[in-house]
């Protein structure tokens, strides 16, 4: 029995810490996890599922942050140019890509990364509405099983996959 007392103790521990875990209000699951940083829950009337409409509500708020920060000339489009002085300000600042982040914000084959990625008239720079166009379809994507919603599970899935391959939530 002393042997397995050990094991037994440590097992029960993970059962207690995964339910209070999975008890946590949405918002509050990454806070547990990173202290100071809680993503934002598009949850907006609590029912449980993430609709279109909230998605965009969240991401719309997002992208305007975003847009101050990196559109310099504030033209309403962010270069690559632009967004590499962002990442410059932000890394002078301590306020760095987290360890194993992609570089150049993730570029896939071919490189480019953030203008790949969403610049899809192909004019050098991303406009809000090519990043309002990519939120829906991130919002589609993560809709796995295509019943309109995201349930908390599926948004925590798309969560991880934003952050890339060997990270964890």
């Amino acid at each position: 029995m002393t042997a397995l007392r050990g094991p037994m103790t440590r097992l029960l521990l993970a059962t207690l810490t995964f339910a209070a875990f999975a008890t946590l209000p949405f918002g509050m699951r990454a806070s547990a996890q990173e202290p100071g940083r809680q993503p934002p829950n598009p949850d907006t009337d609590h029912d449980g599922k993430v609709t279109l409409t909230e998605f965009k509500a969240m991401e719309s708020g997002r992208q305007t942050r975003m847009f101050a920060r990196m559109d310099a000339n504030k033209d309403g489009k962010i270069t690559q140019a632009e967004m590499e002085a962002a990442r410059k300000r932000m890394e002078a600042e301590g306020r760095g890509p987290p360890a194993g982040a992609r570089p150049g914000g993730g570029g896939g084959p071919g490189g480019g990364g953030f203008l790949t990625r969403f610049d899809t008239n192909h004019d050098g720079a991303v406009s809000k509405t090519e990043m309002a166009a990519a939120g829906e379809q991130r919002f589609k994507t993560a809709d796995t099983n295509h019943d309109g919603w995201l349930s908390k599970g599926e948004l925590l899935m798309m969560r991880q996959r934003m952050r890339g391959p060997g990270s964890s939530e």
